[in-house]
């Protein structure tokens, strides 16, 4: 009779695992993968997930039995990234804001995020013997795709956890940003760019206190009547905000506006506005 634990077995040898090994990456223990793998337990569904990202492979091929094996091709696979941290705690907390996600595996020499069928792996520098690294040796670049990038720019930017380049263009088709994390590693991150109206430095303007992106028809006034590319005129005429308000006046106040792209869900919205508010400079 087919259990899961044959796949599991499958799997891991074709990975060159132990059993140790893989009980290591899905913080469990060596029996646990033993019983798994002699039917005697089941895995629970988070660990089911966590196999399918370690095996390439998903997670109704590990759960139906007579699905085929994915032939082994012949070409290397990215299997995982590793980056070699000085600061553990601080390289977790800005890679799980990153990703918006926690770490799938912590261990005191290493963490784990397992994603689209791959892993970043943040290795204790302090916890490496024989490796000797120096400066620059732990620097590498990794790159992310997202659909949004003016977007994921804004959101990256309010979270406040490393430094973030402006918007370039590299070619005609090819936008993208930087962000660095705690160890100074590069995370490239290009997309598409749905707005054209954007500054000299590639940044979307938009006003410093409601967020709306901004047409020169929009801009608001100084004292002596010239425009300003810092506020709409709803907010920003002759050189004064048109309504005194807190901040979470404001906040409250713009939630109509933002419900239909958190799909109406009310708490959704406020927080993000609480979010992009943060870094606007009327809020600061």
């Amino acid at each position: 009779m087919y259990h899961i634990g044959e796949k599991i077995c499958e799997h891991r040898q074709k990975q060159g695992l132990t059993q140790e090994a893989l009980a290591e990456r899905l913080n469990v223990s060596r029996q646990s993968v033993s019983k798994w793998e002699t039917g005697q337990t089941l895995p629970e569904v988070d660990k089911i997930l966590a196999m399918s990202r370690i095996f390439a492979t998903t997670t109704d091929e590990l759960l139906y039995p007579g699905t085929e094996m994915p032939k082994k091709r012949d070409f290397l696979q990215l299997g995982s990234i590793y980056l070699i941290t000085k600061d553990m705690p601080k390289a977790i907390n800005f890679y799980e804001k990153l990703l918006s996600m926690r770490a799938s595996t912590r261990h005191p020499q290493f963490a784990e995020f397992f994603f689209d069928q791959h892993c970043i792996a943040l290795m204790d520098a302090a916890r490496l013997p024989n490796h000797n690294y120096v400066d620059d040796d732990h620097k590498f670049v990794i790159n992310f795709n997202v659909r949004d990038l003016v977007e994921e720019h804004r959101r990256l930017k309010s979270l406040q956890i490393g430094k973030v380049s402006d918007i370039s263009q590299a070619h005609s088709e090819y936008y993208f940003f930087n962000i660095y994390d705690v160890d100074e590693n590069v995370i490239e991150i290009n997309g598409q760019v749905f707005d054209t109206r954007r500054n000299d430095k590639m940044d979307t303007i938009y006003c410093q206190s409601c967020a709306m992106w901004l047409t020169e028809d929009k801009f608001g006034t100084e004292k002596d009547g010239t425009k300003t590319s810092e506020y709409c005129h709803y907010c920003f005429q002759k050189g004064e905000f048109t309504t005194p308000q807190t901040f979470d006046q404001a906040v409250e106040g713009n939630i109509p506006f933002w419900l239909e792209q958190c799909g109406n869900d009310e708490e959704k919205a406020r927080q993000k506005i609480k979010e992009v508010f943060a870094t606007l400079k009327r809020w600061k």
